[in-house]
C-alpha cells in the first residue's frame, strides 16, 4: 500500500496535493530584471556625474567649448558646400539658358 501525504478531516483521509515548484525561470527572470535595473541606476549615476563635471571642472567647460567649436565649424562646411552645389546649379541654368 502506498502511502500518501494527507490529513483526515471529519473521519476522512484527504490526500494533501503538493503544490508544484515555480518555474526555474521566474527565479531566472527576477534575477535578471534585478541586474537590468541596477545597471539602468548606474547609467543614470554615471551620466550625473560626467554632467557635473562638465559644468564644474576647467576640463569640462574646455570640452564643452571645444564641442561647441567643432560643430560651428561643421555648419559652416555645410552651408558652403550647399551654397556651392546651388551656385553649380545656377551657372548650368544660365549656360543652358544661352
Amino acid at each position: 500500500m502506498t502511502e500518501n501525504k494527507g490529513h483526515f478531516e471529519q473521519g476522512r483521509w484527504v490526500v494533501e496535493i503538493e503544490k508544484p515548484a515555480p518555474p526555474a525561470d521566474v527565479n531566472v527572470i527576477d534575477k535578471r530584471f534585478s541586474d537590468a535595473t541596477k545597471s539602468v541606476v548606474s547609467s543614470v549615476d554615471d551620466v550625473m556625474k560626467v554632467t557635473f563635471d562638465l559644468v564644474t571642472t576647467d576640463e569640462g567647460k574646455q570640452f564643452i567649448e571645444k564641442t561647441i567649436n567643432d560643430t560651428q565649424t561643421q555648419i559652416q562646411k555645410s552651408f558652403d558646400e550647399i551654397i556651392s552645389r546651388v551656385k553649380d546649379e545656377l551657372d548650368k541654368t544660365v549656360k543652358n539658358l544661352k
